[in-house]
């Protein structure tokens, strides 16, 4: 799927999971800035070019685009959002009496949604004609259950509505 796919379904479920434990406008900023980073980070490192005689092709890789291993970078690329966070809470604890309940809240949506980003792109990518990787045999074989391309409007269309849809029902909350 396209990046812009991945950034607004990722939104859509990180905010309605989140929102149902807190206030939806803390939750979707963080939800925002946690599925940029992270789903350009998942597929900066997750793709590579290859030269063949036909030119070069873009080709994924098992280092992101695994459920485990995506898990991980979206930890990863949390860390730089959740280091702003501490930051804010921190001044805003001692300056504007943010109580100790929200600044909790803050931490974990913010470690919560670095959880998820790298799980709703992978369920993105296994609907490509790539896929995702999995383990089978100690190797890495490609896993898809369709086989559209990324760049397929109508899949791209239904992935981007539905994380709209998910938005718009966290917001009904």
């Amino acid at each position: 799927m396209k990046l812009l796919t991945h950034y607004v379904f990722s939104i859509g479920v990180i905010t309605l999971l989140l929102s149902l434990f807190t206030s939806f406008y803390n939750v979707v900023v963080v939800a925002v800035v946690v599925s940029l980073i992270g789903n350009t980070v998942i597929d900066s490192l997750g793709h590579k070019e290859v030269v063949t005689r036909y030119g070069e092709i873009p080709v994924r890789t098992p280092l992101t685009h695994t459920f485990p291993r995506s898990v991980i970078w979206g930890l990863i690329s949390s860390l730089p959002v959740l280091f702003i966070a501490l930051l804010s809470g921190h001044y805003y604890y001692y300056h504007y009496y943010l109580n100790n309940y929200e600044f909790i809240q803050l931490v974990i949506s913010v470690l919560v949604s670095g959880v998820l980003v790298g799980p709703t792109h992978m369920l993105l990518d296994v609907f490509t004609e790539k896929g995702i990787y999995v383990k089978k045999h100690g190797k890495w074989k490609r896993f898809a259950l369709a086989h559209f391309r990324y760049n397929n409007p109508l899949a791209n269309g239904l992935a981007i509505v539905i994380g709209f849809a998910l938005l718009y029902l966290s917001y009904m909350l």
